[in-house]
């Protein structure tokens, strides 16, 4: 049996996109006979661990998780801890395999080193475009949210209008009001726990944080599924989440949303439409939700869907056969994308 260790482990973080990502990834990886040896969490810089990480079980690989963390790796410690992980995989002379990763501005040292992994997956076409400025050989393959629908719902009983926070601070505040102002379902994409926050790293997020989830998300489901009937139950979204936009998607949920802290959406929907007319700014937020264009699916729109999510399933199954295949012929030659 091949054994892996996962590392950027997002599950902790309570957020839906995330945890179905780690569900889908660790599912594939089982349907294949691969075991899951362990696990390194999201935010926990695995450099101040070194001893701890060297005493772990050994494994055959390393999976890194890529996730929306690779950006502007100067000033992200967490980005720049996920690319020094390749280097240390690449010292240890491991096989380290960076999947479903948004790449985004980072610095030459940075993609230096992402070419140390033996394949590198990216989950959009903006970031191999990036990757080829640097001569780091990559390939797409969509975000592992598109690996498989967790909701079938009759969508006919949708109605109304929802609304999702953002992962930057002021949109969410902004999107939270505009859902207050119209009377319209807010609902954020991370649940409230006890764990999402440390008291000694960040005091305030921790207070507040803890506050929500005695209040309201005490008894909230950490299912994605119960998050995803929630999308699929009104008619249309608003989101500030990438990972909302790519639940609508799969699940054919009209939306409009705001770009996050990379231009990741943007960078799907090109991908999906070749354009990027849903990621829209705050004022064309009011005329989009009364306005049919964005309300519904046109015709086009709903072929490019059922072409992008086909070919996602497809590309998904195909990049785990892919990496099983080189670990299991002993990481010889060049990898095979």
């Amino acid at each position: 049996m091949v054994n892996v260790a996962i590392i950027n482990d997002t599950r902790s973080t309570s957020h839906y996109g995330c945890m179905m990502v780690m569900n889908n990834l660790i599912k594939h990886l089982n349907s294949l006979g691969v075991n899951v040896l362990w696990t390194w969490p999201v935010s926990v810089d695995w450099r101040k661990h070194r001893k701890e990480i060297m005493r772990k079980p050994n494994v055959d690989a390393f999976i890194i998780n890529g996730e929306g963390t690779i950006h502007n790796n100067s000033k992200r410690r967490f980005s720049q801890a996920l690319v020094d992980f390749i280097g240390y995989a690449s010292d240890q002379k491991k096989p380290c395999y960076l999947i479903n990763a948004t790449l985004h501005n980072n610095c030459n040292d940075a993609y230096e080193t992402i070419s140390k992994a033996r394949a590198v997956y990216v989950r959009d076409s903006g970031s191999l475009s990036e990757l080829k400025k640097y001569g780091v050989l990559a390939k797409y393959v969509p975000d592992l949210t598109f690996g498989r629908k967790f909701s079938e719902m009759d969508r006919s009983c949708a109605e109304g209008i929802a609304v999702v926070d953002s992962a930057i601070k002021e949109d969410s505040l902004w999107l939270e009001n505009f859902a207050m102002a119209n009377d319209y379902d807010f609902r954020s994409m991370v649940v409230a726990r006890p764990s999402n926050a440390r008291f000694l790293r960040s005091p305030r997020p921790y207070i507040k944080n803890l506050y929500r989830y005695v209040l309201k998300d005490r008894k909230v489901s950490l299912d994605p599924n119960e998050y995803l009937l929630w999308l699929e139950s009104h008619k249309f979204i608003v989101s500030g989440r990438y990972h909302t936009v790519t639940m609508c998607l799969k699940n054919r949920i009209p939306f409009v949303c705001l770009e996050s802290n990379t231009p990741k959406v943007k960078f799907l929907l090109n991908d999906v439409f070749s354009h990027s007319n849903r990621s829209i700014c705050y004022t064309d937020i009011y005329g989009a939700v009364n306005s049919e264009k964005f309300t519904s699916f046109s015709e086009d729109e709903l072929e490019c869907i059922d072409r992008f999510t086909n070919l996602a399933e497809s590309e998904i199954s195909k990049m785990f056969e892919s990496i099983l295949n080189d670990i299991s012929n002993g990481v010889v030659g060049e990898f095979k994308y």
